[in-house]
């Protein structure tokens, strides 16, 4: 099952400083793309199958609140 979640910045800069982090492999196994604009993002990973903790939801609010973002609701 692949998880989605999308964040939106104040500007293209930011946004892109966080597209960047993400491709770098800041946070393994998340894929990003643009999402509706030049100032919002979209994030994509697979959920875990296992019964282990999975912190990855919360490492991409971090890094996103950290660059002045937030989460907005994908539709």
């Amino acid at each position: 099952m692949e998880i989605q979640m999308a964040f939106e910045f104040e500007s293209g800069q930011t946004a892109d400083r966080f597209l960047n982090r993400l491709k770098s492999g800041a946070i393994v196994g998340v894929k990003a793309r643009r999402y509706r604009g030049a100032t919002s993002i979209l994030a994509s990973y697979g959920a875990a199958t296992h019964n282990a903790f999975d912190s990855t939801c919360q490492q991409l609010d971090d890094l996103a609140v950290s660059m002045g973002g937030y989460e907005i609701s994908v539709s």
